[in-house]
C-alpha cells in the first residue's frame, strides 16, 4: 500500500478508483500500519483525504470490470454493496484476494451514449451506441460500432423495447451468436468497448464513447481493423434512417423534421463506395477476376459489349460518384492492364482508356460490390447497373433544376 500509485478508497458509500497524491502519518498512538492517503477520484476530478484501512490497492485485473460499472454510471441505478462482506476490511497481505465489486443492477431506462445491443433484419445483435432518446415515443436513434463508422452519423431510429444493454445477462449468448458469421469483426468491437472502459477506468480518458473512437487515442484498436479489409467482414447494417414521404400527409409533403440533406445522402453513399475502392486498390480483391478476363480465361458481358460497339463513343457510368475515388480505381486499372492487357488490345486494336472505362471499370467494381455486400456476381452486376439510389430530397433539386433551365431557355 506504501507504494501504490492507484488505490480503491470508499467515499459517499460508493467504492471508487483513485490516483495517491500524498500520503500523511497519523499521530503515535494510532497503529503504525496506519496513515492518511491524499487521492484524486478518476473522472470526477474531486480530491478527498481517506484512511490506508478505507482504501485497496487497484490491481489491473480490477480494471475493467470498474470501468464497466463507470461507463453505466449515467443511468440513474447504482453500484449496491453487500453489508455481510464488507470490501473494505483491514489490509493484510498483498497477494489477499482482489476486493469484490459486488451486485450492480442493470439499469431499466436508456440514456445518450450507452452501448446496447440491437438487432437490425437478418444479421445477429450488434453493439451500438445510443444517440438520442425520445421519451414520449419510446424510441431511441443508435449508431452501429463498425471499422468505418462515423462518429457523427445520425444513426437509426429503433424502439426502446428492441434494445438490450450491453452488458445484460444474455451478453455471452449475443457475442456466442455474432461470433459465427462475424468472429473477426465482433473481437474487433469487444476490444474497441473493452479499451475505451479501460481507459476510462484508468483516467486516460474521459468523455463518451463517440468522442473516444473519433481521438487518436482510439487509433491503434481501430488501425487494427481498417487495415484487414480482406480478412474481416461486417454485417451490412444500416447508418442512417432511409429518407421516405411521410404517408398520409396533405398533398404528399413530408416532415421537416425527416429531411436528410442531400450532401448527407452523397456522403453516407462515399462511405460506403469507399470500402469498394478499398477492396480494388489496396486489397487487390478484384486482381484475379480482371486477369482472367483480359486472358480469355472467363466471359465478361462488358467484354462483348465493347467488342460490339465499333468506334462509337459510349456513355459511361462509374457508379462511383466521388472523383478522387474514381481516379484512385482508374489509376490501379491502368496498372493491371499494362501488365496484362495490352496484347489483347493490340490485336482487337482497340482504344485504351475506353477498354478500361467500358469493361475493366465495371469488372472491378461488380466484383467488389459483389465480395463486400457479400452477394453473388449476377445480384452485385444488377445494383451496379441500377446505379446510386438517390434520396428524395436530392431527386427533388435535380428537379427544380430542370424546371429552372428550361425556363430560362423559354
Amino acid at each position: 500500500m506504501t507504494d501504490a500509485k492507484y488505490v480503491l478508497c470508499r467515499w459517499k458509500e460508493r467504492l471508487w478508483p483513485a490516483k495517491v497524491l500524498a500520503r500523511t502519518e497519523m499521530s503515535a498512538t494510532k497503529r503504525k500500519k496506519e496513515f492518511f492517503l491524499n487521492v484524486q477520484i478518476l473522472s470526477l476530478d474531486k480530491k478527498v483525504r481517506v484512511k490506508s484501512t478505507e482504501a485497496k490497492i487497484l490491481r489491473k485485473s480490477h480494471i475493467e470490470d470498474i470501468a464497466s460499472l463507470l461507463d453505466r454510471q449515467s443511468s440513474e441505478e447504482s453500484m449496491e454493496f453487500d453489508p455481510i462482506n464488507s470490501i473494505l476490511e483491514e489490509e493484510e497481505e498483498e497477494d489477499e484476494e482482489p476486493p469484490r465489486i459486488l451486485l450492480y443492477h442493470e439499469p431499466h431506462s436508456f440514456e445518450v451514449g450507452m452501448l446496447v445491443w440491437h438487432k437490425y433484419q437478418k444479421y445477429p445483435f450488434w453493439p451500438a451506441v445510443v444517440k438520442s432518446v425520445k421519451r414520449k415515443e419510446k424510441k431511441a436513434s443508435v449508431l452501429f460500432i463498425e471499422g468505418h463508422m462515423d462518429p457523427k452519423g445520425r444513426g437509426i431510429t429503433v424502439p426502446l423495447k428492441r434494445l438490450k444493454h450491453f452488458d445484460c445477462k444474455e451478453k455471452q449468448a449475443l457475442l456466442n451468436e455474432a461470433k459465427e458469421d462475424f468472429d473477426q469483426a465482433i473481437g474487433w468491437c469487444v476490444s474497441l468497448i473493452t479499451d475505451y472502459r479501460v481507459r476510462l477506468g484508468c483516467g486516460s480518458f474521459s468523455g463518451s464513447f463517440l468522442e473516444y473512437y473519433a481521438a487518436n487515442i482510439s487509433y491503434p484498436v481501430r488501425k487494427s481493423i481498417q487495415q484487414d479489409l480482406l480478412g474481416t467482414q461486417f454485417p451490412q447494417l444500416c447508418h442512417e434512417d432511409p429518407e421516405m414521404p411521410v404517408s398520409g400527409s396533405p398533398w404528399g409533403r413530408r416532415q421537416p423534421s425527416r429531411k436528410v440533406l442531400p450532401d448527407r445522402s452523397r456522403a453516407a453513399r462515399d462511405r460506403a463506395n469507399q470500402k469498394l475502392v478499398e477492396y480494388i486498390v489496396k486489397a487487390r480483391g478484384a486482381e484475379s477476376h480482371l486477369r482472367a478476363i483480359l486472358k480469355n480465361r472467363k466471359p465478361s458481358k462488358w467484354l462483348k459489349t465493347f467488342l460490339n460497339s465499333g468506334q462509337y463513343v459510349t456513355c459511361v457510368e462509374t457508379y462511383l460518384e466521388d472523383e478522387e475515388q474514381l481516379d484512385l480505381v482508374v489509376k490501379y486499372l491502368q496498372g493491371v492492364y499494362q501488365e496484362t492487357g495490352s496484347r489483347m488490345l493490340t490485336q482487337i486494336n482497340c482504344d485504351r482508356i475506353r477498354f478500361i472505362l467500358d469493361v475493366l471499370l465495371p469488372e472491378a467494381i461488380i466484383c467488389a460490390i459483389s465480395a463486400v455486400d457479400q452477394v453473388d456476381y449476377k445480384t452485385a452486376e444488377e445494383k451496379y447497373i441500377k446505379g446510386p439510389l438517390l434520396s428524395y430530397r436530392e431527386k427533388e433539386i435535380f428537379d427544380n433544376q430542370l424546371l429552372e433551365e428550361r425556363n430560362q431557355r423559354c
